[in-house]
């Protein structure tokens, strides 16, 4: 069951609250709060009966229910009291005349797992190293692309994971397992001359249960050891009788040396932030990692990545889609087990045309092959599924994909509101579309052509306001010409929706 609360959605089976299509973090108090406040809504509330449901055979103050109300009051956007009111001298009362229960998520059954899930947590390091912090955080990202390798353990994804280090120690158990991590891995490290001196855990997240733990010493250039070393340890704690093969077939070259690591991993989190010039910089790191070790793969399958994003996606120039085309083959030529290559590829193809749909979902197969529980794979795999007119098979394979990254990055939610869009769940693509921060005039045009079909003219008409204000000479032709849908139908079904918004006659 999730209520929507406003501009928030509340979760009540997974116990999570999303603003903006991000997870919230929010005290576990706080959570059952909120959660009884909905389920009695309309009623007044004494501050008794709210103490005995959250803090049930413990004595509390009254100043801590004053802060959980206030948090709760924060973290769904209620500054203003509109939703929880204060009854002065009674109590608190919870009035949301827009409550709707969101529908459940068709696919939800088919991303059920039976795997144990891990959330590895990033390093805690000095943070007056700045090196060490950008190795380890490094490390963590290369762990978690191991443990996907082995089909017997899924993995929360890197986003979500550094997200969920983001809560105070007290509470970041609790949080994981409502994120349905079932263990979480953490380390600490110190630097001891020329090495590094780590200390992993790994702890059951319901019973607190330390199931695994070690320190490691090594030189500061061995770190790709290290990092694979923790891997392999990790599912073998949890997993009997592991086939190593498996972890042979999944282990990516790593780079020659530390100093290209370090360039990698830079350009890799410049490409992940927002801001003026960020995409530039990224580029000119990935450069600097192939200039000192020119077999380094992934560098430049990432490189092909960002001159890619550099170019506009799908309205780059052919000239750079030709030569990320074959910065990402070269990526492949070197790293051919390496299941990131063969995702950056495919999305290469994907933005080259139509008529390269067959190469590019040879390499997504690859890929998710390689690493059946990459969520970012998952997610861009299901997405081209959609467009290649499967929606439902792509809207499983986004649901779980949403699954290992709950906390996941906004672009999922395009993804899933083109493939909720193609299977005709109109409102509930509504709903995907309006988490994006920030629209361009393509994406107000999809959310308006979705409120038309829901028979929202209003909220439709008000989509084309916004998409025609960004540009102001885009018609329905041009957009349906430039979408990378692969049926017609599925192009003429926006088309119909626009036409239904008044796209091209609203002022």
């Amino acid at each position: 069951m999730a209520l929507r609360i406003g501009g928030a959605v509340l979760d009540l089976d997974r116990g999570t609250l999303r603003r903006d299509g991000e997870i919230v973090p929010v005290r576990p108090k706080t959570l059952e709060l909120l959660a009884y406040l909905t389920r009695n809504p309309g009623r007044v509330l004494s501050k008794e009966e709210l103490l005995q449901a959250v803090w049930p055979g413990i004595i509390v103050s009254e100043d801590s229910l004053t802060q959980s109300i206030h948090d709760a009051r924060k973290s769904i956007g209620d500054e203003a009291q509109a939703l929880i009111r204060t009854v002065p001298r009674r109590g608190y009362l919870f009035q949301a005349p827009e409550n709707e229960a969101v529908p459940p998520r068709a696919g939800a059954a088919a991303a059920a797992r039976a795997e144990p899930m891990v959330a590895v947590l990033p390093f805690r390091v000095d943070p007056a190293d700045s090196t060490a912090k950008a190795l380890f955080d490094g490390a963590v990202e290369e762990i978690t692309n191991a443990l996907s390798c082995f089909k017997t353990v899924a993995v929360l994804a890197r986003h979500s994971a550094f997200a969920l280090a983001e809560h105070s120690r007290e509470d970041i158990r609790a949080t994981a397992e409502r994120l349905g991590a079932d263990y979480v891995a953490e380390g600490s490290v110190e630097t001891v001359g020329a090495d590094y001196s780590a200390r992993v855990v790994l702890t059951e997240t319901a019973s607190g249960r330390r199931v695994w733990g070690q320190s490691f010493t090594f030189p500061k250039g061995e770190i790709f050891a290290f990092q694979m070393m923790v891997a392999q340890r990790i599912v073998t704690a949890l997993v009997a009788n592991i086939e190593s093969a498996v972890m042979r077939r999944g282990l990516p070259a790593p780079a020659a040396n530390v100093e290209a690591y370090l360039h990698f991993l830079r350009g890799k989190e410049l490409l992940r932030s927002y801001g003026e010039g960020v995409n530039q910089e990224a580029r000119a790191h990935f450069l600097k990692a192939i200039e000192r070790d020119p077999g380094y793969g992934l560098a430049h399958a990432y490189l092909a990545l960002a001159e890619v994003i550099i170019g506009g996606y799908a309205d780059a120039p052919r000239a750079v889609l030709d030569q990320a085309r074959d910065r990402a083959l070269h990526a492949i030529a070197l790293s051919p087990d390496e299941a990131r290559c063969h995702r950056i590829l495919a999305l290469t193809l994907l933005y080259r045309g139509r008529d390269e749909y067959d190469a590019a979902e040879r390499h997504f197969a690859r890929a998710l092959d390689l690493n059946p529980y990459d969520a970012d794979t998952l997610a861009q795999t299901g997405h081209f599924r959609a467009l290649r007119g499967d929606g439902e098979a792509g809207l499983a394979l986004l649901d779980k994909a949403v699954q290992l990254n709950p906390m996941h990055p906004t672009w999922y939610c395009y993804d899933r509101g083109e493939a909720l869009l193609a299977v005709g769940r109109y409102r509930e693509a509504a709903a995907s579309f309006s988490c994006l921060p920030r629209k361009s005039a393509w994406q107000w045009a999809r959310l308006a052509a979705c409120h038309a079909f829901a028979g929202d003219h209003e909220k439709a008409l008000a989509c084309v306001r916004e998409g025609r204000a960004l540009e102001p000479d885009l018609t329905i032709g041009q957009i349906v010409r430039e979408m990378r849908m692969e049926r017609l139908e599925d192009r003429e079904r926006l088309r119909r929706g626009l036409e239904l918004a008044g796209w091209d006659t609203a002022i």
